[in-house]
């Protein structure tokens, strides 16, 4: 009789402890966001030392049978594939996953291959990397931390940025997400499209005030501006004119449209009335010169130049002061005075204007816009930004009613702070910024396995791949609906309190009982002993 027989009750006490250890680490993280149980099961062994030898009746000898001792050894299987509970928080970093798939996360920010996949969506803003310089608001250049999305073990949560589209490519470059006040300050982009939809009151008379409303665009250098539209009434049915201004803006040109020009004379049905006293420019009717020519200088602004010539004595150029309600007539500014003289009227002369005036808006009758679809305006601002914006005036009415905004949009980013960052449902980082506007970042795709139960677990309660587990492969939780994320909340263990308390009673009954057999062969060990004396 040797230690050999010993060998059953030793495995099982050993298996059991090892099942019982288990099972107090599942208990343990019963509380823990994205833990996943593992469960023990047991595989029965035979001795190494068990010979093949047997009697010619087929039954092993004394000796053989004395040797061929077996026991249990413990076997641990992951539950990664289970879902745990999904809880709610208050926190607009904490994310869930109900479904398949991991976050992906790496312990530096030189992105390799060492990444780290975990279920616990519980992340914060934590600095790393080199200061950096940015321009504050009063103009001085000032070091400033980096901040990146991590885990709580300091792994840095990886995403993708956007295409120069705006979209997302799940194939994207995997890289830590720098989140920080300052982070994307210089990440901006001019407006170049912008959607007006409104309506013009199809009972506006001619010479009644514009409507004019203010949008804000972003320009060349990242900064907001706030351009007015002006809507004017022409003395034809159904037409209005377009005119774009706003603070600190020096030139505009609007398209489709030209150069402003007019032609005055005998057979044009127009007549040009000068008036040095009064610095006016008239356009009179050539059968009626005691009657003002409506509408003549209609898409011209205070401020814009207008070039006489065929007048003898006034031509030139002059800057325009004031415009009449009617648009028959222009006042020059006093630094432009009109040469004196008497009151002439110019038999064959043109007026003319670098001012480009935009084709105007004609309706059809049922109130539905029929050309221009779309105006681009090419602005210039004072201190050199510029703007080409495509307008998409589409959806624009001219109905019985007031005027009304119904709605605006444009594609531009200012130059501006992160405020606050959270996530939505799609997996989105949204920051919302100083300008007021909410931007998606960042991306987060999900890793998918073909043998999720095959990764390694490590520390922190991350996992890596491993042979069994296969390569990962990038998905968008929305895109292939694998899964679904939910902001705002965290996804618990999988383990269940009832079930482990049931498992530790059977476990430690089976080590009791192993236990037993050890102590009764150690009885029968000392008999034995004795019967030599």
């Amino acid at each position: 009789m040797g230690l050999s027989i010993f060998q059953s009750s030793v495995l099982g006490m050993r298996t059991q402890a090892h099942a019982l250890n288990t099972i107090g680490s599942n208990i343990a993280n019963v509380s823990t966001p994205g833990y996943k149980r593992t469960d023990t099961r047991f595989a029965t062994v035979l001795s190494n030392n068990m010979t093949t030898g047997a009697g010619s009746d087929g039954t092993l000898s004394f000796a053989n049978q004395e040797r061929a001792m077996g026991g249990v050894l413990p076997k641990d299987y992951q539950t990664l594939d289970k879902q745990g509970i999904i809880t709610g928080t208050e926190r607009g970093l904490d994310l869930s996953i109900a479904g398949a798939g991991f976050f992906q996360v790496s312990p530096t920010l030189a992105t390799s291959n060492e990444i780290y996949f975990t279920r616990d969506g519980g992340f914060q803003v934590n600095t790393a990397g080199a200061k950096v310089s940015v321009l504050a608001d009063d103009g001085n250049t000032i070091q400033v931390d980096q901040g990146y999305l991590a885990d709580k073990n300091g792994y840095y949560l990886l995403g993708v940025a956007p295409q120069t589209d705006g979209t997302f490519s799940p194939t994207g470059a995997l890289a830590p997400m720098r989140v920080d006040q300052y982070a994307f300050l210089n990440n901006f982009s001019a407006t170049t499209t912008a959607n007006i939809n409104l309506n013009l009151p199809s009972g506006k008379q001619f010479k009644e005030a514009s409507e004019s409303s203010a949008y804000s665009i972003v320009d060349s250098n990242g900064k907001l501006r706030s351009l007015t539209t002006s809507f004017t009434r022409t003395q034809n049915a159904n037409e209005w004119q377009l005119q774009f201004s706003g603070d600190s803006l020096t030139a505009v040109t609007q398209s489709p449209g030209a150069a402003f020009s007019l032609t005055t004379g005998t057979g044009s049905g127009k007549l040009l009335k000068l008036d040095p006293t009064t610095r006016s420019i008239k356009i009179v009717n050539e059968q009626f010169p005691a009657a003002a020519s409506p509408g003549a200088f209609m898409g011209l602004s205070v401020g814009d130049p207008i070039t006489l010539a065929g007048t003898t004595a006034a031509d030139g150029t002059y800057t325009i002061g004031a415009i009449s309600d009617d648009f028959s007539t222009i006042t020059v500014n006093a630094g432009t005075p009109l040469p004196g003289g008497p009151e002439t009227v110019a038999a064959a002369s043109s007026a003319a204007s670098t001012r480009v005036v935009g084709s105007p808006l004609i309706f059809n009758s049922d109130g539905s816009l029929k050309s221009p679809t779309s105006v681009t305006a090419s602005i210039t601002w004072s201190d050199g930004a510029t703007n080409s914006t495509a307008f998409d005036f589409t959806n624009m009415t001219q109905l019985n009613g007031d005027f009304t905004n119904v709605d605006f949009s444009q594609n531009g980013l200012a130059s501006a702070n992160i405020s606050s960052i959270e996530f939505d449902g799609k997996g989105h980082v949204v920051g919302r910024f100083s300008d007021g506007t909410s931007r998606q970042i960042y991306k987060i795709p999900l890793a998918l396995f073909t043998n999720v139960n095959g990764l390694e677990a490590k520390s922190g309660n991350v996992y890596v791949e491993s042979p069994d587990s296969g390569t990962r492969r990038s998905v968008f939780a929305d895109v292939s609906g694998i899964a679904d994320l939910s902001p705002f909340t965290l996804e618990l263990s999988n383990v269940d309190l009832t079930t482990q308390f049931s498992q530790m009673i059977q476990v430690q009954q089976a080590y009791n009982s192993s236990a037993t057999v050890f102590k009764t062969l150690d009885e029968l060990t000392i008999t034995a002993r004795d019967l030599k004396r």
